[in-house]
């Protein structure tokens, strides 16, 4: 059939659109015999009466049925076989959308929208093209007369779409008919140079001069040049300087194509760009040099780009990598700060973009343009992207300040690239953004200003990949994928701020979704940082490797869940698993641990009590806020209680039937709600009771007194202190059961327990204090865990069973000339013992258990001798004490090599 088309036709062909489906003559034998059009991506369609051109489907879809791109499948479906079947049924659907939309009557509808007319015609034109022969002359006439009706329509100016690629489709489209239908239309003639015009024009306008559309969408990138280099070659020898004008435009739009494309060789999802692979696509042929085929293939193919790190300024694009050899895995950033046109855009003002080893940080992506679609509104939307809502409002997709968004400045190197971008388009502030890309420590830093004359909330979004399991502490949000940690992202702030994490929030307002492709939604996190003020600077850390938090031996727990309330929790429930306890609730409360180690308490120890238990940590600030708050605004204890009341209704538990525990910093967690939330039992080991005094004098740890308090200063700690008083002020006749305990050697027992102790009898409250003789605050982890047991097992009246931990009474370290004689002397049943030699601080030598408390070791050298002594007992219960220092100040020559 080709043989007989034109030579002056044939790369006229490569500009009209095809198949949508890979399988042509499935889909149109679909058509004909089942009734069911299917136009990708939408569903298919029956039409078992007739296509029902104007139905209830959405615009997207309306706009592909009105374009007739079906005729594709039919068109090609002919081709193949050469079965006129496939004609008559395309001619079928033609005469019936003719019938049905006359131009006068249809002009406002989707049938004569701008950029579907041109498709239209387009279609028609390949079908009448390559089904000619098989058309009947009433046929011919009925879709010739069509045509040139609906090309007269796009060669009028109030009809054309200047400025947008839809007024380039009509350009090609008017082009198309003219060049085909030349001998046969007098006006044709005219309407060759008309499009030409209008195509010169708007490509000399629609791209920067560093070779980049301006409608914030990478696929309208690769769809505009695919139609710039068809059309250079289709211009060659019907207008030779046009095609040297559109070449010249080509060649400069490859270096953004390559820039932009993530690690794996597909387009990022911004803009109006659903997420797509290049290869196999419509693109794949775009470009055809070695880098284009390196960066679309993931380097499989072609050869490696020269260029790491692009930059286009005037563009507002910089995209940053550490390396294009590390193929897929490799960390790509890309930082947007433009506002060129109206077209495609989306309120994505200075948004960024993330890949490493996999996307990070996304967007939304589109929903299609279904402009009354509550979810298409919020694809558009700032909401869907990663920048700044100004009083819980975001920027409206369109305003023509186009001026008012740049890039501000951009500096390349080979250890760390930045970029900067301002936005004024809020009325009153000022959004400033630096990026900075340390390729060095795979780390991203995003430094973010706002600057206001007025009072302002700010809240800066970050929308994390849908496939990552997101694990939010306060300030700190762990990312992973298939349970390997990929990220990690910090929250610093000048002023006092808060984050929260949403996921597929519907009311009152649309948040935390992403759109796989058009139409098709999917929940996916997003984290928001809130600060109020005039001016506020946040910081927001990105590591993708070097972790603060390190989960290589705390892997996440299955069972643990989220609670949403005046702040984010985190906490793990167990059901109870004996009935005769499901109404029995015991609440445990973390201790402090290493800066960023936020772990559970006592999950093992309780493993054998069959009632209900809830673990809550305090993962807020570095090392936790007590369970209380933030600058002491009390939101971290009002969620603390309603996550507790919320189990306890949910399983129909009472406030007697409560046990709280913890230690240290968990034991004043326990005392502090079980007494102010008149829980039934409190099991405390080695409480602060005076916070205050503890933080900012004892232990000096003033981050979490600032976390808690706001400073570290005499108020400050005035406060801390006056938490536990002003509880204990509360009416003691429904006194918990408060059980104390402490070791003699704890610096708490004086300090803390012992006046609380006082305190508590005094004021009534049941209170009774267990001290364990000779442990001191670090031997809790060994001995609380068998009190805790004990305690709630005789609470609960069931069974105990368990061994009481070795208790060490001494370790003494003396000397006998260059020997060494450590003794210990210790409790507990079938005990063994092990000795670590420290010389001048350092370790020496280590000696495994043996069943004698006494060692003998011969110094080597001369220098400060110290010997840690391990007990174990026979449950494997273990303790370790340090002995004093002895001095050896020369060794005598030959006792060396004695032991």
């Amino acid at each position: 059939m080709e043989k007989t088309i034109p030579k002056r036709l044939k790369p006229m062909i490569e500009l009209l659109p095809g198949s949508r489906s890979k399988d042509p003559i499935h889909a149109a034998d679909n058509m004909i015999y089942s009734h069911t059009i299917k136009l990708p991506p939408h569903r298919a369609v029956k039409y078992e009466s007739g296509i029902a051109w104007n139905g209830g489907e959405s615009r997207s879809f309306q706009r592909l049925l009105h374009g007739h791109t079906f005729l594709g499948c039919l068109t090609e479906a002919y081709r193949q076989t050469g079965n006129p079947v496939y004609v008559t049924k395309g001619m079928d659907f033609i005469r019936d959308w003719i019938d049905q939309h006359p131009f006068g009557e249809s002009r406002h509808l989707m049938a004569y929208h701008d950029e579907t007319t041109a498709l239209r015609l387009m279609y028609w034109i390949q079908f009448h093209l390559f089904s000619y022969q098989e058309l009947s002359k009433e046929d011919k006439d009925c879709l010739e007369d069509a045509m040139q009706m609906t090309a007269s329509l796009l060669s009028e100016d109030d009809f054309h779409s200047s400025g947008t690629n839809h007024g380039m489709f009509q350009d090609i489209a008017l082009l198309a008919y003219a060049v085909s239908f030349l001998e046969s239309h007098p006006q044709c003639r005219g309407w060759i140079p008309l499009a030409i015009r209008r195509l010169t024009r708007y490509f000399g306008s629609i791209f920067t001069t560093e070779g980049v559309h301006k409608e914030h969408s990478p696929s309208y990138h690769y769809e505009v040049a695919m139609n710039v280099k068809k059309l250079a070659v289709w211009l060659l020898e019907l207008d030779p300087p046009s095609a040297k004008i559109f070449q010249s435009i080509y060649e400069k739009t490859e270096r953004y194509g390559t820039a932009i494309l993530l690690p794996d060789g597909s387009l990022p999802s911004i803009g109006d760009t659903a997420p797509q692979k290049i290869i196999g696509s419509l693109y794949e042929g775009v470009y055809e040099t070695p880098m284009h085929r390196y960066a679309i293939t993931a380097g499989r193919e072609g050869e490696l780009p020269t260029e790491t790190d692009m930059v286009f300024p005037e563009s507002g694009y910089a995209v940053f990598r550490d390396s294009w050899s590390k193929k897929e895995a490799g960390t790509y950033v890309l930082f947007s700060a433009a506002y060129h046109t109206s077209y495609h855009k989306h309120s994505d003002d200075l948004s960024i973009y993330v890949y490493s080893d996999g996307d990070i940080l996304t967007e939304a992506g589109p929903n299609g343009y279904n402009y009354k679609d509550e979810y298409t509104q919020y694809a558009y939307s700032s909401a869907a992207h990663n920048t700044l809502l100004v009083d819980g409002k975001g920027l409206p997709r369109v305003d023509g300040k186009h001026s008012s968004v740049y890039m501000d400045s951009c500096q390349i190197s080979q250890e760390a690239s930045e970029a900067a971008g301002v936005n004024e388009r809020y009325d009153g502030v000022r959004h400033e953004r630096k990026v900075v890309y340390n390729k060095q420590e795979n780390c991203l830093s995003i430094r973010d200003k706002m600057v206001s004359d007025e009072e302002h909330q700010y809240k800066l979004l970050w929308h994390l990949a849908p496939d990552l399991k997101v694990y939010a502490h306060d300030r700190i949000i762990e990312c992973f994928r298939h349970n390997r940690k990929v990220a990690e992202i910090e929250f610093s702030s000048d002023i006092s701020f808060i984050t929260r994490t949403i996921n597929g929030k519907e009311r009152p307002e649309i948040q935390g979704w992403m759109f796989p492709e058009m139409e098709s939604k999917r929940k996916a996190e997003v984290v928001e940082l809130e600060v109020s003020g005039r001016t506020a600077e946040c910081l927001t850390e990105i590591r993708l490797t070097s972790f603060r938090i390190n989960r290589d031996k705390e892997p996440l727990l299955k069972e643990e869940s989220h609670f949403k309330s005046t702040r984010d929790l985190n906490y793990t429930f167990v059901p109870a698993e004996d009935a005769s306890l499901r109404e029995q609730l015991i609440v445990v409360f973390s201790a402090i641990n290493h800066p960023y180690r936020f772990t559970y308490n006592y999950m093992k120890t309780l493993d054998g009590i069959g009632a209900n238990k809830l673990f809550i940590l305090d993962d807020f600030g570095s090392q936790g806020a007590y369970y209380i708050g933030k600058n002491k605004d009390y939101s971290i204890e009002t969620s603390v209680a309603a996550l507790i009341h919320y189990i306890m209704a949910k399983h129909g538990i009472l406030h007697k039937n409560v046990i709280m525990a913890g230690s240290s910093k968990g034991g004043f967690a326990a005392l502090y709600f079980g007494i102010k939330y008149s829980a039934g039992a409190v099991i405390a080991g080695g409480p602060q009771s005076r916070l205050g005094t503890y933080l900012v004098d004892e232990s000096k740890q003033t981050d979490i007194a600032e976390y808690i308090a706001g400073g570290s200063g005499n108020s400050d700690g005035l406060f801390l202190n006056r938490l536990m008083e002003a509880v204990l002020e509360q009416p003691a006749d429904v006194s918990s059961a408060i059980h104390l305990y402490v070791g003699s050697k704890d610096d708490h027992f004086r300090n803390h327990v012992l006046p609380l102790y006082e305190v508590l009898k005094n004021k009534g409250f049941q209170a009774s204090l267990k001290v364990e003789e000779e442990i001191n605050h670090a031997d809790l982890k060994v001995y609380f865990p068998f009190y805790l047991k004990q305690t709630i097992s005789r609470i609960l009246e069931i069974p105990f069973e368990g061994k009481m931990p070795p208790l060490i009474q001494s370790v003494v370290l003396k000397q006998e000339g260059d020997q060494l004689i450590v003794a210990c002397e210790a409790k507990g049943e079938g005990l063994q013992y092990a000795f670590y030699v420290y010389k001048d601080d350092d370790p020496a030598e280590k000696f495994f258990y043996q069943e004698e408390p006494e060692f003998h070791y011969q110094a080597k050298q001369a220098g400060a001798y110290m010997i840690r002594v391990h007990v174990k007992n026979a449950e494997g219960q273990q303790l370790s004490r340090s002995s004093n220092r002895v001095i050896i100040d020369r060794v005598e020559e030959g006792e060396a090599a004695k032991t």
